[in-house]
């Protein structure tokens, strides 16, 4: 049996391999191959959203790059300013509860091949929020009632 490897490429500092990898010897030094990475990678996240009390900024950093969501992005999708995700990676801040639940939540339906919630919330993100207040028309049809587009 083969010794375990730390593997720490993710990002994170706790993760270790009983299998599933292989040492090489190149011309540069040791290399590691580990098969299906991505498949790791999604029980690595799936860990994190169901067994981890409170994530940590690494954990957080970990699932928003599993998402392949800028911070930019991910800002948008939670409501909060750049600088905001920057704290929350960095530990200079605790990422909210509200926040952490909608991040476990996005990412859960990622993992499982889903999309219509982070869409969901990409849209909400974008909405303008200064734009002024109008009536809202609503029409009935035989399909039930619907909005009036504008």
């Amino acid at each position: 049996m083969q010794q375990a490897y730390h593997y720490t490429s993710c990002g994170l500092r706790n993760i270790w391999l009983r299998n599933g990898y292989e040492l090489r010897e190149t011309a540069y030094g040791e290399s590691v191959a580990i098969k299906n990475i991505e498949g790791l990678h999604r029980a690595i996240g799936l860990y994190l959203v169901h067994n981890k009390p409170s994530l940590s900024g690494a954990e957080v950093r970990f699932l928003r790059k599993e998402l392949d969501l800028s911070q930019t992005d991910f800002a948008v999708c939670m409501g909060v300013s750049e600088p905001t995700v920057r704290g929350w990676e960095n530990n200079r801040t605790k990422i909210t509860r509200p926040a952490e639940s909608l991040l476990r939540v996005i990412y859960e339906e990622f993992a499982r091949g889903g999309t219509a919630v982070r869409a969901l919330i990409e849209h909400i993100g974008r909405l303008g929020q200064d734009s002024p207040a109008k009536a809202i028309e609503f029409e009935e049809t035989e399909a039930g009632w619907r909005a009036e587009a504008a």
